[in-house]
């Protein structure tokens, strides 16, 4: 009787444990205020959960490359948008529109890709979305 009181305790504390949403604050990482568009080409392709991702390497300002780790929404989501895992290819070179990471990060939340065939594609459901200042 002993042995069973601590697994029934057990069980019972089990019973009201609830599942948590372990993710990231959004404007912790990124900045929603400064969003920026950067260009280059596609070194890596990440096409899984919980976010897509695209290694992008661009021509930094002193002429050096830098590779930016650049996330959109979850595939399940985008495939419903039509995109594929081929949407986007290593070695492709695109255009990004997006919120980047605050102090000077290299990374970015995708707003809008736009391919090397010109089609711009959404990364963002439309409770996300933002205006496009030109």
């Amino acid at each position: 009787m002993t042995r069973r009181l601590p697994c029934l305790a057990l069980l019972a504390a089990l019973a009201f444990v609830r599942p948590t949403d372990a993710h990231h604050s959004y404007a912790a990482e990124f900045d929603s205020r400064n969003p920026q568009t950067i260009e280059g080409v596609v070194r890596e392709v990440w096409f899984k959960n919980p976010h897509i991702r695209y290694y992008v390497a661009v021509e930094g300002e002193d002429g050096t490359e830098v590779v930016w780790d650049t996330r959109g929404l979850s595939p399940v989501k985008l495939v419903r948008d039509g995109w594929t895992k081929d949407t986007i290819r290593v070695g492709d070179r695109i255009k990004l529109y997006g919120h980047v990471g605050h102090t000077n990060k290299t990374i970015m939340s995708i707003i809008e890709v736009t391919l090397p065939d010109g089609r711009v594609l959404s990364s963002r459901s439309v409770a996300y979305d933002i205006t496009k200042e030109d």
